[in-house]
């Protein structure tokens, strides 16, 4: 089959996001991979977020909850619903990238035997100007996930399979609830694979964001769900397991290329054509 004839699902938690809410959708209208659902839950926005996404008169896109629990809840429900062959999820506050950034997950995803793929991420200012670009690793044989791999949920993306065997997030995790995952996924590296070229997807530094404004709580959380007491600043050590990892992997020259764009966040397009 295709690329283009899978159906992607992106689930996308809400709750007063005018503010950022058609930069995000702006990025995923844009995408040259059509077959795409937005399953919009929202926690009882009163800004205009929803009449926003109504106005727009897409039907791929759809509010599928109007008052949910919370943005674990909120994901729940959204992954509940979905119909697509490949799931994921974007913030509001975040945004794609590139216009082809579902175009290369799914013609790598479902073209590989894959679970999961993730892509490279870019930390934005909160006006939404890049400040860095993050480089994911998936940890291989004989390292194990100890909690780092720099995996932003927004360029994650796996099979409803995968969903299904983890079933859905426990509410009882308010915010590092997402490790949960990621931490499933990396029990079974050779199942997903780094997206090769450009970074997939941004996520905006917020003061008042879940993890931005209670980020000690979120430490506490994650080293609980992780297993692992896992360090703000990655240690000398986690360096050595992500350049072994892409070293296994034969990915060296993406390794190469995510230190050249961070000397020039600017001029990212450029070396990504070299």
């Amino acid at each position: 089959m295709p690329s283009g004839n899978y159906l992607v699902s992106i689930v996308m938690p809400t709750w007063n996001s005018m503010r950022y809410i058609k930069e995000c959708i702006a990025s995923l209208l844009a995408q040259t991979h059509n077959n795409y659902e937005l399953l919009v839950c929202d926690g009882g926005s009163t800004d205009g977020t929803l009449e926003y996404l109504e106005s727009i008169g897409d039907p791929r896109i759809k509010i599928v909850s109007r008052s949910d629990k919370g943005l674990v809840n909120a994901l729940n429900i959204g992954f509940s619903k979905t119909t697509g062959d490949i799931l994921c999820w974007l913030n509001s506050d975040d945004r794609y990238l590139c216009e082809n950034a579902l175009s290369r997950v799914a013609e790598t995803l479902m073209k590989n035997g894959l679970q999961f793929v993730i892509g490279g991420c870019a930390m934005l200012a909160e006006n939404g100007e890049t400040m860095r670009y993050l480089l994911p690793w998936i940890p291989q044989p004989p390292f194990g996930y100890r909690g780092h791999s720099n995996c932003f949920t927004g360029s994650l993306f796996f099979k409803k399979e995968a969903w299904a065997k983890f079933g859905q997030f426990s509410e009882q995790n308010k915010y590092a609830f997402e490790y949960e995952l990621i931490r499933q996924l990396m029990a079974c590296p050779q199942q997903g694979r780094i997206l090769i070229g450009a970074p997939v997807a941004g996520f905006r530094l917020r003061p008042d964001s879940v993890s931005g404004a209670n980020s000690e709580a979120m430490a506490l959380e994650r080293n609980r769900v992780v297993g692992n007491i896992v360090h703000e600043n990655a240690p000398f050590r986690h360096q050595l397991i992500r350049l072994y990892s892409y070293a296994r992997l034969g990915l060296l020259p993406t390794f190469l290329k995510y230190l050249r764009a961070n000397r020039n966040p600017k001029a990212v397009r450029n070396v990504w054509k070299n």
